[in-house]
């Protein structure tokens, strides 16, 4: 009887077996290298059957097709009025299409088409994936990995190859990343489901956990070299198993170890302010300090409930942590980072860090890095203000406030070319401004630095004090600010992009050639400037609907002003000043021996009026406060007459009661 209960189960069990195909048959996906992310492009309605019933997942995926491939993963919705010529209306992706060029994850070619048929390259499509890695706030790993064909990445692509690789979205095989390699659908999909993952989309996460590289082979290859782009946490992603420990700082080192399974009991068991606690030597939690970023991050700031994209090697002040990510804050911008993002330095231990200094006079901003331990560089922006002693070193979190090691010696400093408004005017002429230019060139070129060989001669710079000059009348913008970021952005008018195509400002990289956008004149260069970036979406206030750039018509810091989302930079805004102040210095400071009256507004929802009382109608409104203004004559009946940075030829007129003027250094 047992033999024949035992025969029965078994054949039983092969029953099972020989009826399961017939419950779950086998498709085209099962088992592909790419299934993980080609199921989750059909779960999302992005990917559908041909005529012949495939999926086709080893063809060529096209431009179109990958465009809504990320719009349908992505969920995006706002449109504008991108139009592409070889794109109409009944094209099968034409709604994603535009809907991605609304987002600005894709571009066209400089004819007004985008050849949505064409079969994308795998570094065309890095370029794209970058962009949506910032439209969705991800932060970006260091660009540190190359593979062994990097040479022949375009080398406008290859920090967006990096970053991707860093990321590990994007992979590649036995060391090499073949960027002119047209992409599969199924590699396509890989790609967008790893980008998916990082944005928390939980459709996007499988228990497969993805296949290992981006080549053809479907085995269990190495992913070509990208291990070295590993995490840098020390091992913080791996919460469940890893160890935290106390450490004490005894002379500027940490001693000890009392271990604890959960960042909880530890930070339970923390008992003094010299106590860090560490996870595989990374401190995790320390009483005070700073943090420095790691590599580039978008920093979502809750103080202006926008996403700041900060460079690496930028120091923030530390105000507390957890298990999974640090509350910093950055020129009073607060916001949260992931301990991945950011290396915790306690005062007590620091190597060194960046300074202020009273250099005859003048203030010098000494960068430190934190990668080398050294320090780096450094950079003159203007008059050091009266309370800085020569010798003594100043710290500031904002660039605006600053106090010494001690605390002993601090104030306010705002420089005036920093917070100074866009629509101030300067007073020098055009001949005055090209005199400048040339005796710069003949500086920089006898430096012998290969950049600026025959600077004198081929810089685009030369001759623009008529054209800024006209700018400045027609558009209301300072010809000298517009000149500094010419001179800051192109290398004085020697960067590649300025010689080949008349581009001061690297306006307009697309994703299928970045040397498309090729400008007849430099004139026309600046007019691009003025009317498709500064004037609609960082002069004027409240910017571009939807895009929050507007925030004070300064160059300013990541407080206020353009630097807060024009440049990942922190300091991009002082060294524009810089080269005002240089200019200056070197012209007889015409500009701020008669200076313009600057205040700061105290109020969110300002009205600006087009009086001097409540009856007049608004002109505009200041959204948040702390708006720069240009105050232009003394109070009338409790309002000041202001310039206003909406582009208006009529006085514009503000409360008294909601400005306050401030004392700029100049």
């Amino acid at each position: 009887m047992k033999k024949l209960s035992i025969i029965a189960l078994l054949m039983t069990i092969i029953g099972m077996l020989l009826w399961q195909p017939q419950l779950a048959s086998a498709d085209e996906l099962t088992g592909h290298s790419h299934e993980q992310g080609l199921r989750y492009l059909i779960s999302k309605n992005a990917l559908v059957k041909d005529a012949k019933g495939s999926y086709r997942p080893n063809d060529n995926v096209t431009r179109g097709e990958f465009a809504s491939y990320l719009s349908k993963a992505m969920n995006l919705k706002a449109t504008s009025d991108i139009v592409f010529k070889d794109v109409p209306d009944t094209y099968v992706h034409a709604k994603d299409i535009k809907l991605a060029a609304s987002a600005g994850i894709i571009t066209g070619y400089g004819d007004g088409s985008f050849k949505p048929n064409a079969a994308i390259s795998r570094q065309h499509m890095a370029v794209m994936l970058e962009r949506a890695i910032d439209y969705l706030n991800i932060p970006k790993g260091t660009p540190t990995i190359t593979f062994k064909d990097n040479a022949s990445i375009i080398k406008d692509y290859r920090q967006a190859v990096a970053i991707g690789a860093q990321l590990e979205i994007i992979k590649g095989s036995n060391g090499y990343f073949m960027p002119e390699k047209n992409a599969t659908i199924g590699q396509a999909s890989s790609f967008i489901v790893r980008l998916m993952q990082l944005a928390g989309d939980p459709d996007a996460t499988a228990p497969n956990g993805g296949n290992t590289n981006d080549g053809n082979t479907s085995g269990g290859n190495s992913n070509g070299g990208d291990t070295n782009g590993g995490n840098s946490n020390g091992g913080d992603t791996n919460t469940g198993s890893s160890k935290y420990a106390i450490k004490e700082i005894s002379n500027g080192t940490l001693v000890g170890n009392q271990g604890f399974s959960t960042f909880e009991a530890a930070e339970k068991a923390v008992t003094k302010n010299t106590q860090v606690i560490v996870q595989s030597d990374k401190i995790v939690k320390m009483s005070s300090g700073y943090a420095v970023t790691n590599n580039y991050v978008a920093l979502k700031s809750e103080t202006i409930n926008d996403s700041l994209a900060v460079a690496a090697n930028t120091e923030m002040e530390y105000l507390s942590s957890d298990a999974t990510q640090v509350k910093v804050r950055l020129a009073g911008q607060v916001g949260y980072l992931k301990h991945a993002d950011v290396t915790l330095i306690p005062f007590s231990i620091s190597k060194g860090r960046s300074y202020y200094e009273n250099v005859n006079g003048e203030i010098k901003h000494t960068l430190y890095d934190y990668k080398t331990n050294k320090y780096s560089s450094s950079y003159i922006f203007g008059k050091a203000p009266s309370f800085m002693k020569q010798n003594e070193k100043y710290y500031s979190w904002n660039g605006i406030y600053f106090s010494n090691g001690n605390g002993s010696s601090k104030g306010d400093a705002y420089n005036y070319y920093q917070f100074l408004p866009a629509r101030a005017q300067t007073q020098y002429t055009a001949q005055e401004i090209d005199t400048y230019i040339m005796n710069k060139l003949a500086e920089i070129e006898s430096t012998g630095a290969t950049l600026y060989k025959d600077a004198t001669k081929k810089s685009k710079l030369i001759g623009l004090g008529k054209t800024l000059k006209d700018v400045e009348a027609k558009s209301q913008i300072n010809a000298m600010l517009i000149l500094s970021l010419a001179q800051h952005e192109s290398a004085y008018g020697m960067s590649e992009h300025a010689q080949k195509l008349n581009n001061l400002f690297g306006l307009y990289v697309y994703d299928t050639n970045p040397l498309n956008k090729n400008f007849d004149s430099i004139a026309d260069n600046i007019n691009e400037l003025v009317d498709k970036f500064l004037q609609p979406n960082y002069i004027n206030p409240g910017g571009t609907p939807g895009k929050n750039f507007a925030n004070g018509a300064v160059v300013g810091s990541k407080a206020l002003g353009f630097n807060v989302k024009y440049a990942s930079d922190p300091f991009w805004g002082a060294k524009i000043a810089g080269h005002y102040y240089r200019a200056e210095k070197a012209l007889g400071f015409k500009d701020a021996n008669n200076p313009y009256t600057i205040g700061l507004t105290t109020t969110n929802g300002l009205n600006v009026r087009t009086g001097a009382a409540t009856s007049n109608n608004p002109l505009f409104t200041y959204a948040r406060s702390g708006m720069p203004v240009i105050i232009t004559s003394s109070a009338t009946n409790g309002w000041y007459e202001i310039i206003s940075d909406k582009l208006y030829t009529g006085k514009a007129f503000v409360s008294k009661d909601y400005v306050q003027v401030i004392n700029t250094v100049k």
